[in-house]
């Protein structure tokens, strides 16, 4: 009776290495761009959540002054927060600008814009509206 020596392989090659680590580092790669993205688009929704509580806290500022002058609605308004001029001290953003737009600052319902901007985690500029009408009545 012949037995065949048994031919047994031990390690791997070189080759089958560099392939395992092309796929490690190809899946490695996609991870961290994935977990990347996801971190800006909630770095940015949590910002654009701030900026509209910045612009509603601005309306709810006039709203307490209407509601304090009502013989005096829109002046009393529009006088602490004249038309196209920004905010002081309101933005709690990186580089956060916030201005006060009216379509007609005499009028009775006053329609007024609220414009925040700031810059993103990626340097890009990014710009919210709040837009609200405001009444005597």
């Amino acid at each position: 009776m012949r037995f065949k020596p048994l031919q047994a392989k031990h390690g791997v090659t070189l080759l089958e290495l560099t392939i395992a680590m092309a796929v490690f580092t190809v899946v490695l790669g996609a991870t961290a761009q994935a977990l990347i993205s996801y971190y800006v688009a909630l770095d940015t929704q949590n910002q654009r959540h701030t900026a509209v509580r910045n612009c509603t806290g601005i309306v709810s500022n006039m709203r307490d002054v209407r509601d304090a002058n009502p013989e005096n609605f829109p002046d009393a308004v529009v006088a602490l927060w004249p038309d196209g001029a920004e905010v002081p001290n309101a933005g709690s953003l990186p580089q956060e600008i916030i201005t006060v737009d009216y379509v007609n600052p005499a009028s009775n319902p006053l329609e007024i814009t609220i414009r925040s901007q700031w810059v993103d985690l990626r340097g890009r500029p990014v710009s919210l509206d709040v837009s609200t009408l405001l009444t005597d009545r």
